[in-house]
């Protein structure tokens, strides 16, 4: 089994307790929260920033990032300045990934998600809980998926979204940088501006 670190000590890196299987070992949480440093959930240590360098020969799983706080990702990964040998790719037993699927590093991948042919996911990206991503999507880096979503195929989102729990954006559709996708929406045109919300059904741009 190898050694993992999962940064942050949050929901979703809870969530990624269960998605280990039988080959990563979960030496510690790491948190920025004070308060939590030196506690312990489900036995496994919480630790602050100085456990990256304690156990260098840990691997790292860093899956930052809300509705609230996703656009702030790329800062935060690279605050952590970790070579690229040192970061995990957790996919659960339970997800169903094709075979010409391409992954990137610091990939979660959580229980009943379905990735089919052809299917390009990039860096430091999550996805949550039974979503489907179907043939010829492409994923960039930073962006998080939330449970229950459908991208269907060549669908194409930029790199640092977030597209929200219960979603679904039509074939070949594609999606700016920092776009967020809000809960339940139907996404059917492309949205070429970037840094955009997009609600309801049929989507469209909440003023802000």
């Amino acid at each position: 089994m190898k050694d993992l670190l999962i940064f942050p000590y949050s929901g979703t890196g809870i969530e990624a307790l269960d998605c280990l299987g039988e080959e990563w070992n979960c030496i510690g949480f790491i948190s920025d929260d004070k308060s939590s440093v030196g506690n312990s959930f489900c036995g496994v240590e919480i630790f602050d920033r100085s456990a990256f360098e304690k156990f260098p020969e840990a691997k790292v799983l860093a899956i930052h990032g809300s509705p609230l706080s996703f656009k702030m990702r790329p800062k935060i990964m690279a605050e952590l300045n970790l070579e690229e040998r040192r970061y995990a790719r957790v996919i659960h037993p339970k997800a169903s990934i094709g075979k010409k699927v391409t992954l990137g590093k610091n990939v979660l991948i959580m229980a009943g998600v379905v990735i089919t042919a052809n299917a390009n996911i990039g860096n430091h990206v999550v996805v949550l809980p039974n979503t489907v991503i179907h043939h010829d999507a492409v994923i960039k880096d930073f962006t998080l998926i939330a449970a229950n979503c459908t991208l269907a195929g060549s669908v194409v989102i930029a790199a640092n979204c977030y597209i929200g729990a219960s979603s679904s954006i039509k074939n070949g559709v594609s999606l700016n940088e920092r776009t967020l996708v809000g809960i339940g929406a139907n996404v059917i045109l492309t949205a070429e501006e970037p840094e955009i919300v997009l609600v309801g059904n049929p989507a469209k741009r909440m003023k802000q």
